[in-house]
């Protein structure tokens, strides 16, 4: 779709990765998660596979990777609990939409106001089958500051409220300035949702991109939608919640977002051509209790936002006593 706010541009004309390498990019993802579920409580042993994008869905083997995707796992079964959902913009074929609804859990589909009238068409009747299907989805709305754009995304909204759809606005990530009408409509929005944000918060604050609440200063009590997203020097466990492999590069990285390293740097942990080396360090560092915590250097947090942190390092292993398994006596 090459729409202007995501990302440098799109290229459709690098081949899509060959099917062998993304079943070997599968293998390595579950075997990584399983090392880290290891040492969670029973309770929160859940996997999320997000099959992102691009565009996911064009790969020519798709539904051969979704299959596989439920065979490799398995032999995990017994051990942790997946999901498998997919991030996407909608605009594909009934026929393929209809090979991979069977395959797929949940649905995020995100609607962008820049699409054709007739991406458009097609995008409402596909969420129309997901939803008759049965499966789960919600729908992120991308909302545009230019005025018929933003007009454009408040007509999916009433459409999506029209036809029983979970959705949530978004605001766009980024230097995009909304005018005052704008802004006034995102809070008045997020007063009625409980939400709490202010008129100038939007420059320092965020909500989750699940839409998921959140908790500050350890009162697990007081849930709120909208967080600071600025955590210079924080202590983070992104990497116990995350895994992001870039396939058509063969990166791997602890966030998709973030990409900080273990060492203080902005990069990947490793390729898939070394994964062997990537499960053996975990591994190490999980069998001796030796596993280095992320020290944040970002100026801002987006897809890593819901990762437990703090300032102090005591307060984050305090913190993560909730997360890691009681020790065997």
């Amino acid at each position: 779709m090459d729409c202007s706010y995501c990302g440098p541009g799109h290229d459709n004309s690098t081949r899509h990765p060959p099917l062998q390498k993304c079943l070997d990019a599968i293998d390595f993802m579950f075997e990584y998660a399983d090392l880290y579920m290891a040492t969670k409580p029973r309770g929160i042993r859940y996997v999320i596979l997000n099959v992102y994008g691009g565009e996911s869905l064009y790969h020519p083997d798709i539904v051969a990777i979704l299959e596989q995707v439920h065979e490799k796992y398995k032999q995990y079964q017994d051990r942790w609990h997946l999901t498998v959902t997919t991030t996407t913009n909608a605009i594909v074929s009934p026929r393929r939409l209809q090979q991979i609804i069977p395959l797929i859990d949940e649905f995020t589909v995100s609607y962008h106001t820049e699409a054709t009238p007739k991406q458009k068409q097609q995008f409402r009747d596909n969420l129309l089958t997901i939803r008759d299907s049965g499966r789960r989805q919600k729908c992120v709305v991308l909302m545009h500051k230019d005025s018929e754009l933003f007009a454009d995304a408040n007509a999916m909204i009433d459409w999506l409220n029209q036809a029983g759809i979970k959705h949530m606005p978004k605001q766009l990530d980024g230097d995009h300035n909304y005018d005052s009408e704008q802004i006034v409509w995102f809070n008045r929005l997020d007063q009625s949702n409980t939400f709490g944000a202010t008129v100038d918060q939007y420059t320092s604050r965020r909500a989750c991109c699940g839409g998921r609440q959140m908790c500050s200063n350890q009162d697990y009590k007081t849930r709120q939608h909208y967080v600071g997203n600025r955590f210079p020097d924080w202590y983070c466990s992104v990497n116990h919640f995350f895994l992001h492999v870039k396939q058509l590069t063969g990166e791997v990285f602890v966030n998709k977002d973030c990409k900080m390293n273990f060492d203080g740097t902005v990069g990947p942990i490793g390729s898939l051509e070394t994964s062997i080396e990537i499960l053996n360090t975990v591994k190490n560092q999980l069998d001796t209790g030796t596993m280095p915590v992320i020290q944040c250097k970002k100026t801002q947090c987006h897809c890593g936002l819901c990762a437990p942190k703090a300032q102090d390092l005591l307060q984050y292993q305090s913190i993560m006593q909730k997360y890691q398994k009681a020790p065997q006596l």
